[in-house]
């Protein structure tokens, strides 16, 4: 790993959920107001501009940033979540998102563009990159993102 303390975003500072339900709203304002196609433009912004450091690691061929990235904010969340590697495969096994858990437990519903998020940040991060970053949502709140080396 090269400098995970070069993490763009590496707060440890106290903990504000409320960021969940703002992110909640923004996704379904947009989703309803503009459609799907502007909200996956706004997710590769996203991806290209505020993870512009994880983007360039990954064109790169440097994985480590991404997964360092995952692993600071499930751990500082208390997400339950599993990171394997087998050979050129990462995997990220999440088993209850925070963000999920936090709007549930407040009673807020998710909006059905939530996941969204993280499949179309995915797909932006590995663009132009010898990467494919794939995300499985298995339900609400549980997927499996997986990097793995495209065939040469």
């Amino acid at each position: 790993m090269k400098n995970p303390s070069g993490l763009r975003y590496r707060e440890t500072g106290p903990l504000h959920r409320d960021f969940h339900r703002t992110t909640n709203g923004t996704i379904a304002y947009l989703r309803k107001r503009y459609g799907l196609g502007l909200l996956d433009e706004v997710f590769r912004r996203v991806a290209h501009d505020v993870y512009h450091s994880i983007h360039e690691d990954l064109k790169r061929g440097d994985p480590e940033q991404l997964v360092a990235h995952w692993r600071h904010f499930m751990r500082r969340e208390k997400g339950r979540f599993a990171i394997r590697r087998r050979g050129d495969t990462i995997q990220m096994t999440v088993h209850e998102c925070p963000a999920i858990a936090y709007l549930r437990g407040r009673g807020i519903p998710v909006d059905p563009a939530f996941c969204r998020q993280t499949i179309a940040v995915n797909e932006a991060l590995s663009e132009a990159s010898p990467f494919a970053i794939t995300t499985e949502v298995l339900g609400e709140g549980r997927c499996v993102q997986t990097i793995r080396r495209r065939p040469s």
